[in-house]
């Protein structure tokens, strides 16, 4: 009985292990900071949020599909636990995350947050006060397929 069941689990073991879906492709540190010193700066604008002093720049990497956006807060721009979202395609703003939704990471000023790869090139960035359970502002829409400023 207990040679069958040593056997059996471990053949349900081996096939679910091999059964398992990919994990998505994401940059290691090491490849992200080789690929950010070759970035080339696609904009720079101060007018994507409107509620809040916040300047942001879209960087294009030098494969495809490897975009970062980074941000420079105005002076006096303070909001606790604040959270970077991805909101892909053309969702219109509402007053709290949509499902698809994408977590960018803790705000943090002059760091490179890189945008998913989805079939959508364009979307919104979303700033949620985490602290505050509440959207901050909603970005107006970005194109990852602006070209680059010379």
């Amino acid at each position: 009985m207990f040679t069958v069941i040593g056997v059996a689990s471990t053949s349900v073991f081996i096939a679910g292990i091999a059964a398992r879906t990919p994990v998505p492709l994401r940059a290691s540190p090491q490849l992200s900071a080789n690929l950010q010193d070759s970035q080339t700066e696609v904009w720079n604008r101060s007018d994507v949020f409107s509620n809040v002093p916040v300047s942001v720049r879209l960087l294009r990497g030098p494969i495809a599909n490897f975009h970062t956006i980074d941000f420079l807060p105005g002076r006096g721009f303070a909001k606790p636990d604040l959270l970077v979202y991805w909101v892909a395609g053309a969702q219109i703003p509402a007053d709290s995350l949509p499902d698809n939704a994408r977590l960018l990471g803790a705000f943090v000023a002059s760091k490179g947050y890189q945008l998913p790869q989805t079939d959508h090139t364009e979307g919104r960035v979303v700033l949620y006060s985490l602290a505050d359970h509440e959207i901050v502002d909603w970005s107006k829409q970005i194109s990852a397929n602006a070209t680059p400023k010379q």
